[in-house]
């Protein structure tokens, strides 16, 4: 986007905001993306170059952000990177998006633990014959959940509470978190929850893994 601030006296400012990871060497997860930095980084250079010819000014670089340090010719990577902290989904989307749920349950709803670092088998949840998200257990760690699929919108956190109550029901009888998982594959659902869509059955190699395709746009 551009911005244009001008004065009586003749003074102006014109601004180019970024709100893109289009430019950056990682995504806003964290990620490596190198062949996306290759295709676009020339792009914006060039238009901070036609900016600067149109205007007859140079181009003065903003303060480095959390994700980069801006220049005249577009970003550098922050010093001594460090993925994890550039890492917004996990460090505060995922955060937010499960107290939201939770905040919706009922008091006293027993849960499985909801981190786990083993493998975790997965099933997807559908409403209206399109997919909402997806229902997860790990038996090493005795964790099982609901993580919505973004793209979905708000209904993918809407159906959360009836199934992590459903959930909560399982574990109040005493059952493994992979034996709620298959329990709850088998319910024929409802109009309010939707319903697991049959033979979607996958294992993810963490619970991150899953949490990256549920947030995909």
């Amino acid at each position: 986007m551009l911005s244009v601030d001008a004065w009586a006296s003749g003074a102006g400012t014109l601004t180019l905001h970024t709100f893109s990871d289009a430019w950056l060497s990682h995504d806003l997860r964290g990620h490596k993306q190198p062949e996306v930095r290759q295709e676009n980084a020339p792009r914006l250079r060039s238009a901070l170059v036609a900016l600067s010819r149109l205007t007859e000014a140079e181009v003065i670089p903003a303060d480095p952000t959390a994700y980069g340090i801006p220049t005249e010719a577009g970003f550098e990577d922050l010093p001594d990177e460090d993925p994890d902290l550039l890492d917004s989904w996990y460090m505060f989307e995922v955060p937010r998006r499960t107290a939201r749920i939770q905040a919706e349950l009922p008091p006293g709803t027993a849960l499985f633990a909801a981190e786990t670092d083993s493998p975790v088998e997965s099933v997807e949840v559908a409403l209206g014959g399109r997919v909402v998200g997806y229902l997860w257990a790990a038996d090493g760690d005795a964790a099982a959940g609901y993580e919505p699929y973004t793209p979905a919108g708000d209904v993918a956190l809407d159906v959360a509470a009836s199934w992590l109550t459903r959930l909560g029901e399982a574990k109040q009888r005493g059952l493994p978190p992979s034996r709620a998982l298959r329990e709850l594959s088998k319910w024929t659902g409802d109009s309010r929850a939707g319903a697991v869509v049959a033979a979607s059955r996958r294992v993810f190699s963490s619970l991150e893994e899953l949490q990256d395709l549920s947030g995909r746009e």
